[in-house]
C-alpha cells in the first residue's frame, strides 16, 4: 500500500501477523492522523459494525473493536488494499 492509497473507509488485508490479528485479516482504514493511519480490524469473533467506515472516537472497551496504528512512512507496507 501506497501513501497515494491512504483513504478513510477502505477496506486493507493484513499482509504480516500482528497480535491478535493473523496474516490475511482485512479491516477498515478508519482514522488518518497524518503521520500515520489506523485499521479498524474485523476479526471473526468481535466483526465490524455494518457500515463501519470511520473512527467515533469512542475507546476498545465501549466499542469492542480491535485497531491498530501504522506509520505511513515505515509501515504500509504490511497493508494492501483489498479492491
Amino acid at each position: 500500500m501506497t501513501r497515494d492509497e491512504v483513504r478513510i473507509g477502505m477496506r486493507v488485508r493484513s499482509l504480516a501477523d500482528f497480535a491478535g490479528v493473523p496474516r490475511g485479516t482485512e479491516g477498515i482504514l478508519d482514522e488518518d492522523y497524518g503521520s500515520g493511519i489506523t485499521i479498524a480490524w474485523d476479526l471473526p469473533e468481535r466483526p465490524l459494525p455494518p457500515g463501519y467506515r470511520e473512527y467515533d472516537g469512542r475507546p476498545l472497551i465501549q466499542t469492542g473493536i480491535l485497531r491498530d496504528g501504522f506509520d505511513k512512512r515505515t509501515e504500509l507496507h504490511f497493508l494492501e488494499p483489498v479492491r
